[in-house]
């Protein structure tokens, strides 16, 4: 297996033990507090510091840094890059307290307003104790990104578990102890994601001193932050541009009814099952090899590196979307329909799962041209399509929720997330997708119909059968779906499907 199909099933690996602890803290989630008020609050007041993670952390910080990071490492070595990452983190930190010591007060005000909604209450409540969260969370992403540019991919890719982990445990402990008191759990949860946040900055920062870097506090001057910072500013631009996006449409569905956060909420996390577990996994390899080939001059190679992540992620993503659209109903209902989650909150999600899993591969590969971009140290023309998105969803999603509620927000998000892709491919300068790579994708549809024949006809094989819904439904996610993934992949096999081969390491 060649080194970069290598790191590719590392970081794959851990992301999809991450991804499976993340989907049984979401069942947990709503099996322990169901759709309604304190659910939603807590989503919102999660959302909020994970908005500045993807913003300061994964965002337009890591983005910006990882392409200078990984410059100085190929020219001036390891010890002088670590004195980079030093300065870096140090502004970060400081950054960081300063915003916390401004929203906190700002929580307490809103919750001091009269005539609000109780899950108005309840979010800015929360918000107290999970705002700084966003502290711990965007040091620890920083410290991955550099961890990545080392070409140490497992241990950053592994890091969100120890999120899930605590996040787990907390509300198990909540189970046991405060059966009945709703409120004293969800506090027990914030106390869970605070320690999975401790987690995630120590763990990856411990891996990091092994290869010989010392934490310090450095304020100094140094000639990569005057790059850093002039790529990050317009990265932050359209990173906050692409996270109000985000806050946009949890807004709108808070504002919309109690029920509407939480099902868009299930929708975007089985979404970002297959998206984080691969799609995630190819980008962020990809990444740090697409910087240091641009910053050599290295076109060719830039683009062949290019091509050869799209053609991957569109291997997977594609088969992803079809089994989520055919399959809602049986996942839900498997998952999720336990506790205070019953089977009509399912009906309700499987028409916003159907709309956003029709967004996946759009989703997957728009991160990949946004990453392709900040390769090229170019930020100006992400930031004006990030931009022109953000209004495309923000009028679509007051069109449509309306008469369509939560799957109005659903499609919404998922129309511009096509068109914002497509900008990003039509506008990206260079050769970046090579004929082969359109040729392997129309070979695809081939082993598409026989995952979608499975998809169809499992469930209808298993309605013969004297079977109650709840046992149907779970004999339709472990059955069905191992059978259309073999089948499609066994297709892809025969075939000699070009961007699978590559993923076995036998493209020489």
């Amino acid at each position: 297996m060649g080194k970069l199909s290598q790191r590719i099933s590392e970081v794959a690996g851990w992301t999809f033990a991450s991804r499976i602890l993340g989907l049984l803290r979401d069942i947990l989630l709503f099996a322990t507090l169901g759709t309604g008020i304190l659910n939603s609050a807590f989503i919102l007041a999660f959302t909020l510091p994970n908005l500045f993670r993807r913003l300061l952390g994964e965002g337009a910080l890591t983005s910006s840094s990882i392409p200078v990071l990984s410059e100085s490492l190929e020219k001036q070595g390891k010890q002088e890059t670590f004195q980079l990452l030093n300065a870096i983190l140090s502004r970060l930190g400081i950054g960081l307290l300063v915003l916390q010591v401004v929203a906190v007060p700002l929580f307490l005000w809103i919750g001091s307003l009269k005539g609000l909604e109780e899950r108005w209450y309840a979010g800015a409540k929360l918000s107290q104790f999970l705002f700084p969260y966003m502290w711990l969370i965007c040091l620890g992403a920083l410290v991955c990104g550099m961890l990545n540019v080392l070409g140490r991919f497992g241990l950053a890719a592994f890091n969100q578990v120890w999120l899930n982990l605590a996040m787990i445990a907390s509300m198990l402990a909540g189970i046991l102890i405060f059966p009945g008191d709703g409120w004293s759990k969800v506090y027990l949860l914030c106390g869970g994601v605070l320690l999975g946040g401790f987690l995630q900055l120590l763990v990856p920062s411990l891996g990091l001193k092994r290869d010989g870097w010392r934490p310090s506090v450095n304020l100094q001057p140094h000639p990569g932050l005057d790059k850093v910072l002039k790529l990050f500013l317009p990265g932050l631009l359209g990173a906050a541009i692409f996270q109000i996006n985000i806050l946009v449409s949890r807004f709108l569905a808070f504002s919309l009814d109690d029920t509407a956060t939480g099902l868009l909420y299930i929708a975007s996390r089985l979404v970002e099952l297959p998206l984080g577990v691969f799609a995630i996994a190819v980008t962020t390899v990809i990444f740090p090899e697409l910087s240091r080939l641009s910053s050599i001059g290295k076109e060719e190679g830039f683009a062949r590196t290019f091509t050869r992540g799209f053609s991957m992620i569109l291997m997977v993503t594609l088969p992803a979307m079809l089994g989520l659209i055919l399959l809602a109903k049986p996942i839900l209902a498997s998952l999720f329909q336990w506790g205070l989650f019953e089977a009509r909150d399912v009906e309700a999600a499987v028409p916003v799962l159907i709309v956003a899993a029709t967004g996946l591969p759009f989703f997957a590969w728009s991160t990949l041209l946004t990453r392709a971009w900040y390769a090229r140290q170019e930020m100006t023309v992400p930031v004006r399509l990030s931009a022109l998105n953000l209004v495309l969803n923000l009028v679509l999603g007051l069109l449509l929720m309306g008469p369509f509620g939560a799957v109005g927000l659903a499609l919404a998000n998922t129309i511009s997330a096509v068109v914002h892709c497509l900008a990003l491919q039509i506008f990206l300068p260079g050769k970046s997708l090579s004929g082969w790579c359109w040729r392997a994708s129309a070979s695809l549809l081939s082993a598409l119909f026989v995952l979608a024949g499975v998809c169809v006809a499992g469930p209808l094989l298993l309605g013969l059968f004297d079977l109650s819904g709840k046992v149907r439904d779970l004999l339709a996610v472990v059955l069905v779906i191992p059978l259309a993934t073999g089948g499609y992949f066994l297709i892809l096999h025969l075939l000699k499907h070009e961007a699978l081969t590559q993923l076995l390491g036998r493209d020489g």
